[in-house]
């Protein structure tokens, strides 16, 4: 059975949306030519990826303020705080994009070059993406969670971990304890993990191993297995003997 992609994982597996999107990101308003000259697109082509974003909620479309007499040009710009607290589901998918964008400038960039091993390159760029405040996990909020973690062994809270990790860039994971697995069933990059799984993949892969990192524990991330469905994919864990599960 063919899993369908949600609207807003199509919307920014594009990579002209993401161009965009990272335009926008600069606060100010812009006009379709504005915009279409930046990223050298069409402006018609510029229009209609703009109206995806806006449909599912990444750009707002309005009249430009102006004091001149004349028609206002339509503009566009990013979704504000005040759009969020009117909206509340606009705070979840500006995090996803924001952090989807991080991932694809490292996805896209640096790979023309010629590299000793292609999935080691792509494995270190996943591991360093840590570096990015978009990409790091977040920490627990609460007390409870704190104390939920306290009690919780080693392997447990970086399961935890990557667990949260990965929902939040959108590959809605399902974790699979007995396996030592978590199958992933979106992946935001699919038309490029289908072009370059020696890239894609591994950069994922070296991702997962950074966020296990960021917590004491002897769960190591050992290989993704792309596409054992149209669009499921399986992350595989170990469990290292020589690191104490404390």
């Amino acid at each position: 059975m063919s899993i369908r992609r949600t609207a807003a994982a199509r919307t920014l597996a594009s990579g002209s949306r993401v161009d965009l999107l990272h335009l926008l990101q600069d606060g100010a308003e812009h006009t379709i030519s504005e915009l279409a000259s930046a990223t050298g697109l069409h402006e018609n082509t510029t229009r209609e990826h703009l109206q995806r974003l806006v449909a599912d909620g990444y750009a707002r479309r309005e009249p430009e303020h102006r004091t001149e007499r004349g028609r206002p040009r339509m503009v566009y710009r990013l979704v504000s705080a005040d759009d969020v607290r009117a909206d509340p589901d606009a705070t979840r998918r500006i995090e996803e994009s924001i952090a989807r964008v991080a991932l694809t400038r490292v996805l896209l960039e640096g790979y023309g070059r010629e590299v000793a091993s292609t999935t080691e390159a792509a494995e270190a760029a996943g591991r360093a993406l840590l570096d990015d405040p978009a990409i790091r996990p977040e920490p627990r909020a609460s007390a409870a969670d704190a104390a939920d973690a306290a009690d919780a062994t080693g392997s447990d809270r970086q399961i935890d971990a990557l667990e949260a990790h990965l929902d939040r860039l959108g590959f809605d994971p399902e974790l699979d304890r007995s396996q030592m697995a978590f199958h992933l069933y979106r992946c935001p990059f699919l038309d490029l993990a289908r072009a370059r799984p020696e890239v894609v993949c591994h950069v994922h892969l070296g991702l997962a191993q950074g966020v296990l990192d960021t917590v004491p524990g002897p769960v190591a991330a050992g290989r993704l297995l792309p596409f054992v469905g149209p669009e499921h994919c399986i992350l595989q864990l170990n469990h290292r003997p020589d690191l104490p599960d404390a």
